[in-house]
Formats: structure tokens, C-alpha cells, sequence
């Protein structure tokens, strides 16, 4: 009796593991169907077509699909904004060495008053001149956390020398002329202005021009000058562009001086 029960046991077992054999050979496309596993023990599943099978495609794999979705929206808003953002026929940076200081706020004025001075230089049918605040003025001997990043703002921007034409008050200009030893650091402009308009003959003073009243900044201080970069050779970016810019700062320059306004329909509001 237990020898015949021993043997029905292996044979039972021996008969599961061949039917797993099989149910195996069938789930890989092996062979259609089996004498040995009864025709209710496998149900074979559907071939999906069209939108059922995108729908189950999409189903087991939507995470990825979403997540390389997001990626590919905001990719596409990055390049975007390269192509189509408008550019600059002027990159002007305004640098205040006081907290109390006006140009703080006023950057969007200086910004819209400018676009009057200056030609269209990319022939693109649009004015537009591009200004940077940056605030180089330090409450303690410690740097705060956006002091520091302000300073770092301001080293990267007169690396790159992009902006040639700079907005500032007289103690930037002092601290630029101190700290560049081994040479101008600004151009004179004692060929285009009177002793009175000019600071150490680098900064015409902002009030001594019609900037003021196309800025609306009848109290403009004395303090308040326009600089021009001089050509350094120990920056970074395009030589040529650097050029250009420099180029295009002089003109803007002598077209406030001359009081030479080629915008008048591009007039800031009070």
C-alpha cells in the first residue's frame, strides 16, 4: 500500500513538471497546443492589432513614455527661447556701489531711454537695448549669500566684455581705475566733452546730458556717470564681437551727447 502510494505521488509530480515543460514551450511560441496540459488549464492570449496593442504598449510603459514626454517639452522651450528671444542691438550693465542708490530701479527707464539713442544695428526692423543691474554694494565685512553672488555676477560680466558701454556711480568708476594697475581700464573722452560733463576724463556725468529727461531723472545726482570699456586683452569671448560692441557703445554715446534722438516713437512714460 505505501509502495503504491510512493509511486503515484513521483508519478503525479512527474506529470506537473512535464506539463510545465509544455505550458513553457507554449508561452514562447514553441508549439501551438499539448495532448498533455488539459485544453482549460492554458488560456492563450489574444494577438493585439492597432490601437488595442498601442494601448497596451502605452499601458506597461507609460512612466517612460511621461518622463521622456516632460524632457522633450522642456527641451523644447529651451531652444525656444534661443531662437526666437529677441536680440540685442545694445548690452549695457548699470552697477550701483549703494544700496540707497536710485539705479536700482531705474535699470528698465535706462533701458527704454536708451533704445531713443540707438540705431537698429541687427537690421532686424527692432530696437532693443538689454540692461543688467548688478549691485556690488556690501552691508558688513562677511559677504552675504547675494552679495556674493552679485560679485561673481559682476566679475563674469566684465570678463566677457560684452557690455562695453556701463551706467555707474563715480565710486565704481574709482574702484575699477584703482584696481586695474597694469592699465586703462576706461576710454577717455576729453575729445567729446567739456572738463565739467566728464569724471577723471573717463565718465560723463549723466546729468550733464539730455538723458535725463528721456530717463525722467530731473534729480539725477552728480555722482551718476557713462563709461566706456577700453580694449582689454585679458578677457574671454570674441575679440571681433567685443569690437563690435565697443563699436556700437561709442555711437549710442555720441548720439545722447549730440542730444540725437533717432527713436522718438520709442518714448518712456513718466
Amino acid at each position: 500500500m505505501a509502495n503504491k502510494k510512493r509511486e503515484s505521488e513521483a508519478e503525479k509530480a512527474a506529470r506537473e513538471r512535464q506539463e510545465r515543460i509544455e505550458l513553457l514551450k507554449m508561452k514562447q511560441g514553441l508549439i501551438e497546443e499539448s495532448d498533455i496540459i488539459p485544453e482549460s488549464g492554458y488560456v492563450k492570449m489574444p494577438e493585439l492589432h492597432g490601437w488595442e496593442k498601442f494601448k497596451n504598449f502605452f499601458y506597461h510603459n507609460k512612466a517612460f513614455i511621461l518622463l521622456g514626454a516632460f524632457f522633450v517639452f522642456v527641451i523644447g522651450i529651451c531652444v525656444g527661447q534661443v531662437i526666437f528671444r529677441e536680440k540685442d542691438d545694445l548690452y549695457v550693465i548699470i552697477v550701483s556701489s549703494s544700496k540707497d542708490s536710485e539705479l536700482g530701479w531705474r535699470y528698465y527707464d535706462f533701458e527704454r531711454a536708451l533704445e531713443q539713442y540707438c540705431p537698429d544695428f541687427d537690421e532686424n526692423g527692432k530696437i532693443h537695448v538689454s540692461v543688467n543691474y548688478i549691485d556690488r554694494s556690501v552691508a558688513g565685512e562677511v559677504l552675504t549669500e547675494m552679495e556674493s553672488i552679485n560679485s561673481e555676477k559682476l566679475t563674469a560680466e566684465l570678463m566677457s566684455a560684452d557690455a562695453q558701454l556701463i551706467i555707474a556711480d563715480e565710486d565704481f568708476a574709482d574702484w575699477m581705475m584703482d584696481d586695474n594697475k597694469s592699465g586703462k581700464f576706461f576710454q577717455t573722452q576729453t575729445d567729446k566733452c567739456s572738463e565739467d560733463m566728464l569724471y577723471k576724463d573717463v565718465g560723463v556725468r549723466v546729468n550733464k546730458t539730455e538723458l535725463t529727461k528721456t530717463v525722467h531723472w530731473s534729480k539725477c545726482p552728480d555722482d551718476v556717470v557713462l563709461l566706456i570699456r577700453e580694449e582689454l586683452n585679458n578677457g574671454t569671448g570674441s575679440i571681433k564681437k567685443n569690437a563690435r560692441n565697443r563699436e556700437r557703445a561709442q555711437i549710442v554715446l555720441q548720439n545722447i551727447l549730440d542730444g540725437n534722438i533717432i527713436n522718438p516713437d520709442m518714448e518712456t512714460s513718466e
